[in-house]
């Protein structure tokens, strides 16, 4: 029997995602990278540049570059965070939170691309497989998103 390596396969999807992402993200003028961004903006509205940076593994010059130009295209606003002036908050605009909702739109439909000739049931059985995957590797590097993963996506204990 063959080993096949579930790695490479996550590996393969991912890269097509990003390509499938990166084509239909060109109309709402934003890249890849900056979606994350404003997705977790977007459920965790009022948030810091470190909380972002620590949950996306991104280095400090990577997401000050990224929030410059979600700033400069009007979907982010940054503003001193009212309980401690040395820090600022960041959240969605209105034309932001329209990206963000657009971004829901491409999910599902890459979903669909990709899930189209799996049954209802399997589809559900996948999915809730790769979201205990994910929760458990989290809580296996040391969990410090599992909190964040388990109020999007429930507890990998239950």
């Amino acid at each position: 029997m063959e080993h096949t390596s579930f790695a490479f396969y996550i590996a393969l999807l991912r890269k097509h995602f990003v390509s499938y992402c990166t084509e239909r993200m060109r109309d709402l003028g934003i890249t890849y990278g900056q979606l994350f961004v404003l997705i977790y903006i977007s459920k965790n509205n009022n948030c810091s540049s470190t909380e972002i940076a620590e949950y996306l593994t991104l280095d400090a010059g990577q997401l000050h570059r990224i929030m410059a130009k979600l700033i400069d295209k009007e979907l982010v606003t940054q503003r001193k965070n009212s309980d401690d002036r040395r820090f600022n908050v960041l959240s969605l605009t209105k034309r932001g939170m329209n990206v963000v909702e657009e971004s829901r739109d491409l999910f599902h439909s890459w979903d669909e691309l990709v899930l189209s000739d799996i049954d209802d049931d399997s589809r559900r059985e996948l999915l809730d497989l790769m979201k205990n995957l994910v929760l458990k590797t989290n809580k296996k590097q040391g969990g410090k998103q599992h909190g964040q993963i388990e109020r999007v996506y429930g507890s990998v204990d239950g």
